[in-house]
């Protein structure tokens, strides 16, 4: 349904604790044309912001069809391990819905 995506550039460095390059990589994908072609309504948005002071990590918010979240404070991990836990809720959901009779639009 949605997802949010916010980091810093400046912490593209996996040797940083808190590197966004995860994060960056992950809605570069979702801005592809196969994503945005197999999923028209998906609502995405990203914050690139400059808080060193703070050292706030990369964050990326996620909304499904069925009003669950998912939401991945201080995001470093692999983005295919994402896309691979992504796919599985979205296929559980679909389950769900269809057992349930309802539909995803």
């Amino acid at each position: 349904k949605s997802v949010h995506v916010a980091y810093n550039p400046y912490l593209a460095n996996p040797s940083n604790p808190r590197h966004s390059r995860g994060a960056k990589e992950f809605y570069v994908r979702l801005q592809s044309k196969r994503v945005t072609d197999s999923n028209p309504k998906l609502k995405l948005s990203c914050d690139v912001h400059n808080r060193l002071a703070d050292g706030e990590g990369a964050k990326i918010d996620i909304s499904f069809a069925d009003g669950t979240e998912m939401n991945l404070e201080n995001f470093e991990g692999k983005v295919n391990d994402l896309e691979d836990e992504l796919y599985q809720r979205a296929s559980e959901i679909e389950y769900l819905m269809e057992v349930e009779g309802k539909s995803l639009d």
